[in-house]
């Protein structure tokens, strides 16, 4: 089961990149990620009612299983759709897949009970070498590509300290409770941000931006994050990190094959340094 979880969270997490680039041609990035994690709570509020789940009893409750959600959802996609405008959804997956890297690290200093050790600092060594080496070529090429680096890595770290937090603070509560606290926490201040500092007239209502939110709302959010809420209850945090390993290769995949994207050979390289670090990481 846990093989199998794995293998629909790769694939739908690989696809999910150019989904998010497709939709922004015709939707502003705050607006496109609110409506989208809109459309998710409205589903997973539907279920716990199906179910007849409980939420958290008291405001102090439902901070602290929903708090996770503001660095998870909010901070981390925020910064997720914003970096697609500046950089094309291949690169942007393999700048997320440093994910794993701050997950160890975090985990070292948050969760007692999962300490890294040996080759772990190795693999943490390498993956940081390879972003260093894409941030460099960004950097050379154009202040727009350095800034969507840049950005896709704040997402990387905020998921990270997001799962840390969910594991420290909500491991124990129900993961379709969880997922829906956290993802109406952090999507009521998306809403908030696009209300302030965008314009609803940008959003063109086009078979596009439509099929890209519903896509990413049901299968790239509902479905996803439940599967992955799960394999949190069965494994450590680090191991479940491994979903990273392989969705930036999906990612690069459909990116190259359906979006006609392409990558420099200096940011290959720094691919191949991340992704042999995270192995690294994820094999302990």
């Amino acid at each position: 089961m846990t093989a199998l979880v794995y293998i629909v969270l790769c694939v739908i997490w690989g696809s999910t990149w150019m989904a998010i680039k497709l939709g922004l041609a015709d939707a502003p990035p705050l607006w496109a990620a609110s409506i989208r994690f809109a459309l998710a709570v409205t589903i997973l509020t539907a279920i716990v009612k199906v179910k007849g789940l409980a939420y958290p009893k008291g405001v102090r409750d439902l901070f602290w299983v929903g708090h996770p959600g503001l660095f998870m959802y909010c901070a981390s996609y925020a910064m997720v759709y914003f970096a697609e405008r500046h950089i094309n959804s291949a690169m942007t997956a393999v700048l997320f897949a440093s994910f794993p890297v701050f997950v160890a690290v975090l985990s070292a200093y948050r969760l007692k009970t999962e300490q890294i050790h040996g080759a772990v600092w190795l693999g943490l060594v390498l993956s940081f070498a390879g972003v260093v080496l894409i941030s460099y070529d960004s950097l050379q090429t154009s202040g727009e590509l350095f800034l969507g680096s840049v950005l896709a890595l704040g997402a990387s770290f905020a998921s990270a300290w997001g799962l840390i937090q969910h594991k420290k603070y909500a491991a124990t509560v129900n993961i379709v409770v969880a997922a829906n606290v956290q993802m109406f926490m952090g999507g009521i201040l998306l809403v908030l941000g696009a209300l302030l500092f965008e314009n609803w007239s940008n959003f063109a209502v086009t078979s596009q931006s439509v099929g890209s939110i519903i896509y990413l709302a049901v299968f790239g959010t509902v479905v996803a994050f439940l599967g992955y809420y799960w394999l949190l209850t069965h494994t450590k945090a680090v191991t479940v990190s491994l979903i990273a390993f392989i969705t930036p290769l999906v990612a690069i995949l459909i990116g190259v094959v359906f979006g006609d994207e392409t990558l420099s050979t200096l940011t290959l390289v720094g691919a191949a340094a991340i992704l042999a670090g995270v192995a690294m990481v994820v094999r302990k």
